[in-house]
């Protein structure tokens, strides 16, 4: 089992810098001064190996939901360290991972997109929380939000419109975030993403 983790371990760093199609059994096997014998005998085959990594990554995103939750008094408070915690899962992440997934991997991309939509759709009543505390405009609809934030990001999985050369997701991925937020909420709530933000040209 210590074997088969650490496979999975060193799978996901490959695969995630790297871009999924261009990583083969064959390179796991050689980073981690195994055989190739060795990998297929712990998985039945990439496709298999790239679900337990994604099995992983989804295990970690859960445990880090749960200790936001716990370390936020509001709705801003969560929005903001869950983003910056998410920030740090997507910098060292290659666009392609996703694309490659998609296209090679169907079924396992499907996962992710179902993963996605059940995230998400616990941000209704976060926002009406946030509405009821003052923190969110009242103005706003609470599912016609969820539909623009998603829509948002989605752009981000499916568009090619990135110019990745001179920027990266992650940067993408927080002032997506970030304009949105800005735009969602009060003067009161704006104060506490001002208070909230690592960068100070955001006050």
């Amino acid at each position: 089992m210590e074997l088969k983790n650490r496979i999975i371990n060193e799978a996901s760093d490959l695969f995630f810098s790297n871009g999924v199609r261009s990583i083969t059994m064959s390179d796991i096997a050689q980073h981690l001064g195994i055989s190739k014998r060795t990998v297929y005998e712990n998985f039945k085959d990439k496709e298999d190996l790239l679900a337990q990594c994604l099995d992983l990554s989804m295990k970690k995103a859960d445990i880090e939901k749960k200790q936001v939750t716990e370390e936020s008094s509001n709705v801003i408070e969560y929005l903001m360290k869950l983003h910056a915690r998410q920030l740090q899962r997507v910098q060292n992440i290659d666009k392609k991972v996703l694309y490659d997934i998609k296209k090679y991997h169907p079924n396992l991309y499907k996962v992710i997109d179902q993963r996605q939509k059940d995230d998400l759709g616990i941000f209704v009543p976060l926002f009406e929380k946030g509405i009821e505390d003052g923190l969110i405009r009242d103005d706003l609809n609470s599912e016609i939000l969820l539909w623009t934030l998603k829509s948002q990001l989605k752009s981000l999985i499916d568009g090619d419109f990135i110019p990745t050369q001179k920027f990266q997701l992650s940067e993408f991925m927080d002032s997506i975030v970030f304009i949105f937020l800005r735009g969602i909420t009060t003067a009161k709530g704006n104060e506490l993403i001002a208070e909230l933000s690592p960068t100070k040209k955001r006050h």
